[in-house]
Formats: C-alpha cells, sequence, structure tokens
C-alpha cells in the first residue's frame, strides 16, 4: 500500500496548479443525503467517484475550466470520459472505473490532454487522499462542488432540449456524489489507495511497452516492421 501511495508523489501536478485556474471552494452548504434519496445507497456509489475525478482531472487541466465560452467542449469532454455522468455507468472496483475512463482517452474519441492517462489516475487518487487524515474529504467535496456548479452553468447556455436534460442528470449525480462523500469519508482511503495501485500497474505496462516497441524498433531497424518478403516469385506467363 505504501509503495502505490508513494508512486503518487513524484512528478506530481495539483489541481489548481494549471495556468489561469484556481483552486475550487469546497460547498458551503451539502444537503443530507437522505433528503436525495429516499431508499440506501448502493454499495456500488463509491467506486463512481473515481470515474468521474479521473474525467475531471483531465477536463479541468485540457481547458483550465474558467472560460465560459469553453464550457460546452468542457462540458462534452467530461461526459464523454465519465461513463458515470454521461452515460449512468455502474462499476464494481475502482480499478474498472478508472479503466473505464482511460479507454475512451487512449481511443481518441476526445482531445488529449497534458495529464495524459496516468496523470489523470494519479490526480484521481491524489484528490481522494485529500490534505490527510483530519480533512480527507475536502478535496474530493471541492471538485464534486465545482462539477456542480459548472454543469448547471453550461445547461444555462445550452439550446437543445436534449443536452439540457444530459446536463440536468450529470449535475444531479454530481450534488448526489457530492451528499455521498460527505457522509462517507471512512471510505476514501481504501478508494485512493486502489487508484493509486491502478496507477502504478498502469505505469508499469506502459513501461513494458515501451520497452517491447524499442527492442523491436531495433530488430526492424525502424519503427515500421519490415515488409514482408517473397519466398516464391511468380512465373510470367
Amino acid at each position: 500500500m505504501k509503495d502505490a501511495a508513494d508512486a503518487l508523489n513524484t512528478d506530481e501536478m495539483v489541481l489548481g496548479d494549471a495556468p489561469g485556474a484556481c483552486a475550487p471552494a469546497v460547498p458551503t452548504r451539502i444537503p443530507a443525503l437522505a433528503s436525495l434519496s429516499r431508499g440506501r445507497a448502493s454499495p456500488l456509489v463509491r467506486f463512481q467517484l473515481p470515474n468521474v475525478l479521473f474525467a475531471y482531472a483531465h477536463t479541468l487541466a485540457l481547458y483550465h475550466g474558467g472560460d465560459d465560452a469553453l464550457l460546452p467542449d468542457f462540458c462534452d469532454t467530461l461526459l464523454g470520459v465519465s461513463g458515470a455522468l454521461g452515460s449512468q455507468q455502474v462499476f464494481i472496483s475502482a480499478e474498472e472505473a478508472l479503466q473505464a475512463a482511460a479507454h475512451v482517452l487512449e481511443a481518441g474519441e476526445h482531445p488529449p490532454g497534458p495529464l495524459g492517462t496516468r496523470g489523470a489516475m494519479r490526480e484521481a487518487a491524489r484528490i481522494l487522499m485529500g490534505e490527510g487524515p483530519a480533512n480527507q474529504k475536502g478535496y474530493t467535496l471541492a471538485a464534486l462542488g465545482h462539477l456542480a456548479q459548472t454543469l448547471g452553468r453550461a445547461r444555462k447556455q445550452a439550446e437543445a432540449t436534449e443536452e439540457r436534460d444530459r446536463l440536468y442528470r450529470a449535475r444531479k449525480k454530481c450534488q448526489y456524489l457530492l451528499s455521498w462523500t460527505n457522509e462517507n469519508e471512512v471510505v476514501l482511503t481504501a478508494l485512493a489507495l486502489d487508484c493509486a495501485r491502478a496507477h502504478r500497474a498502469h505505469a508499469v505496462t506502459a513501461e513494458e511497452v515501451a520497452a517491447l516497441t524499442g527492442e523491436l524498433e531495433r530488430l526492424w531497424g525502424g519503427p515500421m516492421p519490415p515488409a514482408p518478403r517473397t519466398l516464391i516469385e511468380e512465373l510470367p506467363g
């Protein structure tokens, strides 16, 4: 566990350190979870946080979140990368939640950002870790509050009914996760460590792929495989 957490302390980029960005504040008023839902929350709710925070870290670093002219692009990327927000996707583990978001980025369906896949994983874990045991939920609450506010602003600008409905559902999900996190801080450490392990595993895999690619390029003498050799030449008719 310690090794996974320590991996997050190298080459860190703190949300809010991006040019033109500032750290969002924790909402002053957070509704009780019971006021938002009559039934008990599913035990799978927690796994939506890594997916949402991965998308948030990626999107915030890409657009910096301060220009209203970029709101449509910000929200399109956010909801496209986060299946939890964009399509009500459910996950059974933190690793699955992160991999789902990573797959979208690696498939090239949305613009790449300065963090990259591993950087967004790292930031998701760091947000969940918070400042420390005394205020671990603070970063997560601030991120979710910022998302709810941003989605609300985007909804006011949207003209198409379908898009307004999509943004409304995503905003409601962020508000629900905000209340849930506020009352379930105790689970954040385990989630953060799961994310840290996923980040470390992804980094190891990437290093192995890079090493294999380098070896193949050495054998090929370049970045492309050699043209297949003709073993049997056709005789002229």
